[in-house]
């Protein structure tokens, strides 16, 4: 089984975050043929002899993946198809790229160069577990590719797993908590951050691993079989600009969830919570209410959930009028009340945000569309075994 470890990210600048996962996989006997990386800006030279000399390193350059586009004129693929998988739709210099694009150019890059399975790692997770011990948290290292190959050697076609360590959703207690999560479609949450001034939104590694089928994916603590993608769609998100800023729609991996649920392929969530450095200052606690870094970065989640939902709607068969008319009832007066306890008005121009985006649902439907033809001609042309 030829292992494939992919990343995607803006500039590759330092070993370490790929270096993690590499030890981790010598250390318990797991060998990696490959590590497959996706990059807006740069390549730094000395990173990239460090990984060689463990694993040889592919580099994709989002704006030129120069092996893809040969391998696709080779297969003869049609120019249609090259310019949906291949060449991405935004201007790349911010090396704002949609996620799906970034993702899928990885996927296309393992199965050109004929890997089995596939593992998806982002740079702020570890391949480690938070714990909660008798003297606090602890950071203990796991055997993260054993936790997935396992279930793969069985019936599981792609593998999952959950997060330790603070959530997206930072401690905090204002009224409208509800509104916001509802207007956001997080609702799911809501007994979660209800509670976040007591558990301080911090998760962890549960004591007994419940290994169990999912349709949940989390595409930093992901492993596919890549003959699956002879059945699933490949990953989708789009992006939409308010004024002069473009923002990405999050969710490419739970689109690709509602792939897997209408596919009837199996997933299985591993239950290895590795740890995830969400607001890349662990172990300090997130302060949504007065620290303007996390403040930005929960913004960003926002915009990007925002982005997201009128697509995942859709996909979902939902009315999306009705979705619409319940979202926006809920998320002004949840913004409101968000920007009066962070004192941050930034967060009322979210408002605009959602307007644009489901004023941007027919483009994204188009967009999927596109996309997913052109990856059942790639398939065709490159079948996977």
């Amino acid at each position: 089984m030829k292992i494939a470890l992919g990343m995607i990210i803006k500039s590759l600048e330092s070993e370490t975050e790929l270096l993690n996962f590499i030890s981790n996989a010598e250390k318990y006997g797991h060998k990696i043929d490959c590590v497959i990386v996706a990059f807006t800006q740069r390549v730094k030279p000395s990173v990239q002899s460090i990984i060689d000399r463990r694993v040889p390193l592919i580099t994709i350059d989002i704006n030129n993946p120069s092996y893809s586009l040969d391998k696709f004129r080779r297969l003869g693929i049609s120019d249609k198809a090259v310019n949906s998988l291949l060449r991405c739709p935004v201007d790349t210099a911010s090396g704002l790229v949609p996620y799906s694009y970034n993702r899928n150019l990885v996927v296309i890059e393992a199965i050109l160069r004929e890997m089995d399975v596939l593992f998806f790692v982002d740079s702020d997770v570890y391949p480690s577990v938070l714990s909660a011990g008798p003297e606090g948290f602890v950071s203990e290292q796991v055997d993260f590719f054993g936790a997935h190959l396992e279930q793969l050697s069985k019936d599981s076609v792609i593998t999952t797993g959950e997060y330790s360590g603070y959530n997206i959703l930072p401690p905090a207690k204002f009224e409208g908590m509800d509104d916001l999560l509802k207007g956001i479609q997080k609702d799911d949450m809501t007994v979660f951050w209800q509670e976040s001034e007591t558990h301080k939104s911090l998760t962890v590694q549960p004591p007994e691993r419940i290994i169990k089928p999912c349709t949940k994916i989390l595409g930093g603590n992901v492993a596919i079989k890549l003959s699956a993608f002879s059945i699933l769609p490949p990953f989708f998100s789009s992006y939409y600009s308010v004024g002069s800023e473009t923002y990405l729609c999050r969710g490419e991996d739970t689109m690709l969830g509602v792939g897997i649920e209408k596919s009837n392929l199996k997933c299985t969530d591993v239950s290895i919570r590795i740890l995830h450095d969400t607001y890349k200052n662990y172990p300090n606690q997130p302060d949504l209410k007065n620290n303007r870094g996390d403040q930005d970065r929960f913004y960003y989640a926002c915009t990007g959930w925002i982005g997201r939902n009128p697509f995942l709607n859709h996909l979902l068969g939902k009315d999306l009028q009705g979705v619409r008319e319940y979202q926006r009832a809920h998320l002004v007066p949840g913004l409101k009340a968000l920007a009066k306890y962070t004192s941050n008005p930034r967060f009322l121009g979210i408002e605009a945000n959602f307007d644009e985006s489901w004023n941007n649902v027919d483009r994204y439907i188009s967009e999927f569309e596109e996309v997913q033809s052109a990856w059942r001609e790639f398939i065709e042309r490159m079948p996977v075994k």
